[in-house]
Formats: structure tokens, sequence, C-alpha cells
């Protein structure tokens, strides 16, 4: 990676350059969304009390979220999917731990989840639930995902080779975070907000 691309990832052209270069963390961490969303269907249909628990959780929030305005909820969803996809990535210098758990327990979750939905309400209510804000958050969290891998990767391996430049490698992460990532989660959480319920509610 050239210096410039270290000390600024806000162009459009360094920005690509930086996603190609993470390209194989990125096609890790959708694997494993994937493979754990199967998982999580299949362990739905095989073990259905299982819904009921690991669905617990959301119906909390659920309701803890009927008591906000509009503008609060988004910001909720907002502030929590970028703590979230901002601690993974970090906390990714861990040899990638952190990150591949959240991502292997998101995708299970994923797969619980929508089966629930498939049963209750049809895949319609499926897709309009997911695919609007989902289309944006859930690459924005891969890929915080992966440069959390990325950085576990770098990290073990300036143990053994001291060319390996990890604070600028997290520089580089942290300002791709700031500048492309966090943004598009902002306009995820809007549209899960105003856009997402919306649909829904003319479902119902």
């Amino acid at each position: 990676m050239n210096t410039n691309l270290r000390t600024n990832v806000r162009n459009r052209e360094e920005a690509l350059q930086y996603i190609w270069e993470i390209r194989k963390e990125i096609v890790a961490m959708v694997i494993l969304f994937f493979i754990s969303a199967v998982i999580g269907y299949i362990t739905a249909i095989m073990y259905p009390e299982m819904v009921i628990k690991s669905l617990e959780e959301l119906e909390g929030m659920v309701e803890l979220l009927k008591s906000l305005s509009l503008l609060q909820i988004m910001l909720v969803i907002f502030l929590n999917n970028a703590l979230k996809s901002f601690l993974i990535l970090l906390l990714g210098i861990g040899l990638g731990i952190v990150p591949f758990i959240f991502i292997a327990y998101n995708g299970y979750f994923l797969g619980i989840f929508s089966h629930k939905i498939l049963t209750e309400q049809g895949p319609m209510y499926l897709v309009a639930g997911l695919l609007p804000h989902g289309i944006i958050e859930i690459p924005m969290v891969m890929v915080s995902a992966a440069i959390g891998i990325r950085l576990g990767v770098k990290g073990l391996a300036s143990l053994k080779d001291k060319s390996v430049h990890l604070k600028e490698e997290i520089m580089t992460g942290i300002k791709f975070f700031f500048y492309w990532i966090m943004p598009l989660l902002f306009i995820a959480a809007v549209v899960e907000t105003f856009i997402t319920s919306t649909i829904i509610a003319l479902l119902n």
C-alpha cells in the first residue's frame, strides 16, 4: 500500500484500491456470514425452541424502541451499528478473533430470524424488512470486520517482520471507517427508520 493511501482514504479511487487490497478478508467474512446464516436457519428448523430464546434480546430492543421518537430510533440504530463496527475493527488486532466471532454470531442470528419471518409472515415481508437498509448496512459491517481481520494478520506479522508498519495499517483502517463506513451506516439507519418501517407498515 502506498504512502498516500495510508494517510488519505477519502478519495474514491484510493478507497476502491483499499477495498481491493482487503478483498480476501472481505470474501472470507461474506462466506462466514452466509455459512453461519445457513446454520442458524437449519438450527431454527431442527430446534424451534431455540428460536424463542435467541429472539428474546431482539424483542426487548423492539419494546425499548417503541417508546422513542423516529429521530431517536434512527440515532439508536446508527450509534449501535457504528459503535459495534468500530469496535470489531479495532479489536481485530487481537488475531482477528473478535470480528470473526461477531460475523459468525450475526449470520447465525439472521438465519434464525429469517426462518421466523418466513414461517410467520412470508418471503415478501422478509425482503421488505431486510433489503432496503441491509443492502448498505450488512456490507459495511462486513468491511469493518474485514479490516479487523487484516489488522489481526498484520499484527501477527509485525511480531516476526519489523518491516510491517502496523500503526499505519491501523490509521488507514480507522480513517476509512470515518470517511466511508460511518456515513454509509448513517444512511442505512435513516433508510431503516423511515423507509423500511413504511414498507413493512404497508404490508401489514
